[in-house]
């Protein structure tokens, strides 16, 4: 087994900070190569082109939300893997590594949400209401976000195998996104590969795949992370696209009651569309567990008869 290299607390604590302050700015990085220019606002006070709008961490737009949720969760699902990987090596406390994330993602969120409020002129006395509404509910819907980010950090920083292959497996559909994202922010317009698409599709459900099998089914009651994990591979990919049509359709011009409307409509045609890759992830998932437990059977003890078996890493639920 590797040594864990014991470190103090201060230098530990230290260690998370950097952890989870560079997983969170590393989602941020293909934003800004961009040049990261705030989308064109409908509801902008002032006339200004595309190319002069302000700069921003995070593209607030209502076209954009689904990538600013994408951005932020990666984040802490990249600083969680990193913690947990890293522990057999050094110890990380997982807070300092969270605190990291929230720091990274505080100082997105306030810098670009102020640079809104600006060109909203939100400072005004008499201000749009349409504008007061849609700023609170982008910021509303990213500090949601971020809780979510921080939830799905402890998860995979979990010693238990069960809780961290769920919060592994719930990430897997918005790590393909930012891959998809990312590949679009940084092609030129129409240079677009026509294989990303179908990575943002298919790459997910060989990630929940692997990580069911790395999970395994014993003891049974893991196959209730076997059933969440699949229900969230077949459901989010349809929420997203559904809720993503219904703020990205420009006619609907913020109309609320419309919006629903579309999403409620798109949500079942999405979930037809995306039932083959759950059904992929199943068959594949069993395959690989089928083989990983044939491999665990043959391989002989590495210890001899009066020696204890070495205890596992990862603690069973």
């Amino acid at each position: 087994m590797t040594a864990v290299r014991h470190v103090g607390h201060f230098s530990g604590a230290l260690t998370g900070l950097a952890i989870g302050f560079a997983s969170a700015a590393l989602v941020l990085v293909p934003w800004l190569l961009t040049g990261a220019r705030l989308p064109v606002q409908n509801l902008w006070q002032y006339e200004v082109l595309p190319g002069d709008m302000p700069r921003a961490l995070l593209p607030v737009s209502e076209y954009y939300a689904l990538r600013i949720a994408v951005m932020l969760f990666i984040g802490g699902t990249l600083a969680g893997l990193a913690v947990r990987l890293l522990r057999r090596l050094v110890e990380v406390p997982p807070w300092s590594a969270a605190v990291g994330v929230l720091v990274v993602h505080s100082i997105a969120i306030i810098q670009s949400f102020a640079v809104v409020a600006d060109g909203l002129r939100l400072h005004e006395p008499r201000v749009d209401q349409r504008a007061v509404l849609y700023f609170g509910g982008l910021l509303g819907g990213t500090i949601f976000a971020v809780f979510l980010t921080q939830g799905v950090f402890w998860l995979a920083t979990r010693k238990s195998v069960s809780v961290a292959s769920l919060g592994m497996a719930l990430s897997a559909v918005p790590f393909s996104l930012w891959i998809v994202d990312t590949a679009s922010m940084l092609s030129s317009p129409g240079a677009l590969p026509p294989e990303i698409p179908a990575i943002g599709k298919w790459l997910p459900a060989v990630l929940v795949a692997v990580v069911l099998a790395w999970c395994g089914l014993h003891p049974l009651r893991r196959l209730l992370v076997w059933i969440t994990s699949l229900a969230g591979l077949w459901i989010t990919p349809a929420l997203f696209t559904s809720v993503g049509n219904a703020l990205g359709m420009r006619v609907l011009n913020g109309d609320l009651s419309a919006m629903r409307e579309v999403a409620t409509e798109i949500f079942p045609l999405a979930l037809g569309l995306f039932l083959p890759p759950t059904l992929l992830a199943l068959a594949l998932a069993t395959v690989l567990t089928g083989v990983n437990m044939t491999i665990r059977r043959r391989r002989p003890a590495k210890h001899s008869p009066g020696e204890h078996a070495p205890m596992p890493t990862d603690i069973p639920p």
